[in-house]
């Protein structure tokens, strides 16, 4: 590991070899050179090198699966480095047009979403087709925004009359032959959905720049207890810890486990940063795999932030 540490600084000239051997030689924290250097504009030029950022960051290959509400269609493409269209699906039934809001008012959500499961057709009703995909409606954010309803799925149409054209009440419905394509063309575990209207949201490696440095930094201040950086990453107004409480609060019990001045584990990986098809512009949903150790707590989980992207700063307003 350390000669991989070596490797990356000596590349991409953070300091000298001598420098990293004189602080490993006498203790001193050489891992906060490291974790500085996680922020720094080469190595985020370095993650970001080759990189298509039009639909969002990936740190590893995944599949996107876009639904145009007002166009009735799914394009699913993949992702190593650069987006590439699979399949596209133009014969599909969505709900009312607009925006979801409340249960029964049989609209599809706009929003990011990701596929539970999969039900195979033995534990399926023939009304769904041959599968179904269960999506995580509602997300954290729209609980945030109070949103209602929930069973938004991905399903097929009624085995005993295919052909028939029905409402599906907030659900994605494809004919089931193109259904038992899109299971063949992807992984659900490794699948995000994004729901739109016909425009979706698109970003820039400018921005994305912005928010990988502000999320490094973030977790710099994080590891390293330093409380009044840490909470200046967070919209004081509107944030929110899981929909349970505030800022006030969540700065509260902060600042007392941040005054014991405890060492921290804090490892991030597999990265996604997804601009959220919102009608606020530079809203963004960003998640990875934490590990987290203290004295106190572990914690092995995915967190999932949302974020406002303003001023080249990000302001987190809801974390699970």
């Amino acid at each position: 590991m350390k000669i991989v540490l070596l490797f990356l600084i000596v590349s991409f000239g953070f300091g000298s070899s001598l420098d990293y051997f004189d602080k490993y030689r006498r203790g001193d924290n050489w891992q906060k050179d490291v974790d500085r250097f996680l922020y720094s504009d080469t190595y985020i030029d370095y993650l970001l090198k080759d990189k298509d950022v039009k639909f969002g960051y990936f740190d590893n290959p995944t599949n996107i699966i876009i639904c145009y509400k007002n166009r009735k269609k799914l394009d699913v493409y993949g992702y190593n480095n650069n987006f590439y269209l699979k399949t596209k699906f133009e014969n599909i039934l969505v709900g009312r047009d607009g925006d979801k809001w409340k249960e029964g008012d049989g609209k599809t959500p706009i929003g990011v979403y990701t596929l539970k499961y999969k039900i195979d057709d033995n534990k399926l009703d023939d009304f769904y087709g041959p599968l179904a995909y269960p999506t995580n409606y509602p997300n954290l954010y729209d609980s945030y925004l109070g949103k209602g309803g929930h069973g938004i799925w991905i399903h097929g149409f009624p085995k005993n009359n295919p052909n028939r054209k029905f409402n599906t009440k907030g659900c994605i419905a494809l004919p089931n032959n193109e259904l038992v394509k899109l299971s063949k063309t992807i992984d659900y575990q490794n699948s995000i959905l994004i729901i739109s209207t016909k425009n979706l949201p698109q970003t820039d490696k400018k921005k994305i720049k912005i928010i990988l440095k502000e999320i490094f930094k973030w977790r710099y201040a994080w590891k390293y207890n330093r409380l009044e950086e840490y909470l200046s990453f967070y919209d004081k107004k509107h944030f929110k810890k899981e929909n349970r409480f505030g800022f006030g609060y969540f700065a509260y019990i902060k600042k007392q486990i941040f005054s014991r001045q405890k060492d921290k584990i804090l490892k991030f990986k597999d990265i996604k940063i997804i601009p959220y098809p919102s009608v606020n512009r530079d809203i963004y949903q960003v998640s990875f795999d934490e590990f987290f150790k203290s004295a106190e707590k572990t914690f092995i989980g995915r967190k999932v932030l949302y974020l406002k992207l303003k001023q080249n700063r990000i302001s987190i307003f809801l974390e699970n």
